[in-house]
C-alpha cells in the first residue's frame, strides 16, 4: 500500500491509455508508476463457500430452534422488560 507525499492519504493505480499512475485518493496527486503491472492483480476464489453457525451447528448434532420458538422467546422477553420498566418507572 501507498501513501500520498503531500497529505498523506492512500494512492491506488490508475491506468491512463497504456500507462499506469498512482493517483491520490483525497488531493488527486499523480506520479507515473515504474512497477510491473503483475504487482496490482487480483484474485477471486469462485465458488467458495462460507459456513454459517446453522451448518456447524448441524454438522456437530446442535438443535436449532425452530422459528416459531424464537417468535416466542422475544415475546416473552417483551413481556418481562415491560413489566421491569412498569416496577421502576412509577
Amino acid at each position: 500500500m501507498r501513501f500520498c507525499p503531500r497529505c498523506g492519504s492512500v494512492v491506488v493505480p490508475v491506468k491512463k491509455g497504456d500507462e499506469l499512475f498512482s493517483r491520490c485518493t483525497r488531493c488527486g496527486y499523480e506520479e507515473k508508476l515504474e512497477v510491473a503491472k503483475e504487482e496490482y492483480k487480483s484474485t477471486i476464489k469462485a465458488r467458495e463457500k462460507v459456513i454459517t453457525t446453522k451448518v456447524i451447528s448441524k454438522s456437530k448434532g446442535i438443535d436449532v430452534k425452530r422459528e416459531e420458538e424464537l417468535e416466542q422467546a422475544k415475546d416473552s422477553y417483551y413481556e418481562i422488560v415491560l413489566d421491569q420498566i412498569g416496577e421502576y418507572g412509577e
